[in-house]
């Protein structure tokens, strides 16, 4: 069955590489240069990588073991930074990234093929592809749905703002995402916790409220620190001009919060068997954030993409009304934590308003 999934994955991946690469020339058309072309063509070669690292990974979270995962994960990703920070202190550009994502993604596919005992071989069955396929597309449509979102600062704030707005917006989203990857473990734990008790009404509505509640108060504070010391972490470890993120960091970190409530709702859904329901709202959200983003950005500059990823949360309703169908879960405990943690993100900008006005 590995075997028939890493076949699968790898025929996917691959043909996605492909479509990659086919799409430079549009890509060189956009921007007007061609100057990302080279890294963007070695940044491919990291897709059937990435893809091959789910067949393994499926397994270590198949038995519940996370804290391999965990591990392996988080080993990975020191190991990018640690070859990234060597190569940008030699004065290698772009390099220094692409490299680090290489090695982050090599050594993670390594260390979860040795985690899992999982040999690595290449099966062909159609049959049970097409299994795989009816019962994975609505997840991986979902996914890959939102993903697509991260294409909207590169695209068109680099479009139309230019390549320092893509910066400042890139870092603000980078370090907001960076202390929400709590919430990408959490759905992976609640789709493995939520499965067991699948049949079982009530104790599959107080685990995912549990989750919610824990999700939210744990996230919370990490993002509202980063708010409230952003001017003197930023001035001080990367420099006065990179603080210019700061305008539109507490409005990603209000859109992530408010996801880590609806991502793990989503996460019940896919248990419950309704993909195409998630796959929907997250298409109408990728709408929402790209036509704001278009409507505001040249006016209000990187805050009008702070903006869009407000109003881009108001898809998020229809899966709160999707999911009411399958679990009725209270808010009132998530309602009190974002009470408090919704204006301590906004409140360094909302202090400078209101001094300037008074100056």
């Amino acid at each position: 069955m590995y075997a028939v999934a890493a076949t699968f994955v790898l025929m996917a991946s691959v043909l996605l590489a492909i479509a990659g690469a086919g799409a430079i020339p549009l890509l060189i058309h956009w921007y007007g240069n061609a100057e990302f072309v080279p890294a963007y063509g070695v940044l491919l070669a990291s897709v059937p990588i990435a893809g091959l690292t789910g067949v393994p990974m499926a397994k270590l979270e198949r038995a519940l073991d996370f804290r391999r995962v965990a591990t392996i994960e988080g080993v990975g990703q020191l190991a990018g930074l640690a070859v990234s920070a060597w190569l940008a202190w030699a004065k290698t550009g772009v390099w220094a990234v692409v490299a680090g994502q290489m090695a982050c993604q090599a050594f993670t596919l390594g260390g979860t093929i040795l985690a899992s005992s999982l040999a690595f071989r290449l099966c062909f069955d159609a049959k049970q592809m097409r299994r795989m396929l009816s019962f994975g597309a609505g997840l991986t449509a979902s996914q890959r749905v939102w993903q697509l979102r991260t294409l909207v600062n590169p695209l068109l704030v680099g479009r139309f703002a230019g390549a320092d707005a893509v910066a400042y917006v890139a870092l603000a989203a980078r370090i907001a995402e960076a202390l929400g990857t709590l919430r990408l473990a959490a759905a992976r734990i609640v789709i493995a916790a939520l499965a067991r008790v699948r049949e079982r009404q009530e104790q599959f509505q107080r685990v995912l409220e549990r989750a919610l509640l824990v999700q939210v108060v744990t996230l919370g504070p990490l993002l509202c620190g980063v708010a409230v010391l952003g001017p003197f972490l930023l001035t001080h470890m990367l420099g006065v001009r990179w603080t210019a993120s700061l305008v539109v960091y507490p409005f990603v970190a209000a859109g992530v919060l408010v996801n880590s409530i609806y991502n793990l709702q989503a996460s019940a859904l896919f248990v419950a068997g309704k993909q195409w329901v998630v796959v929907r709202w997250y298409t109408v959200h990728l709408i929402l954030l790209t036509a704001a983003t278009l409507i505001l950005l040249p006016k209000l500059g990187i805050l009008g993409y702070g903006w869009a990823e407000l109003l881009a949360c108001i898809a998020y309703f229809g899966i709160h009304r999707d999911l009411g169908k399958v679990a009725a879960i209270s808010y009132r405990q998530l309602g009190i934590c974002m009470a408090v943690f919704l204006p301590l993100l906004f409140s360094i900008p909302a202090c400078k308003l209101v001094m300037r006005m008074i100056s």
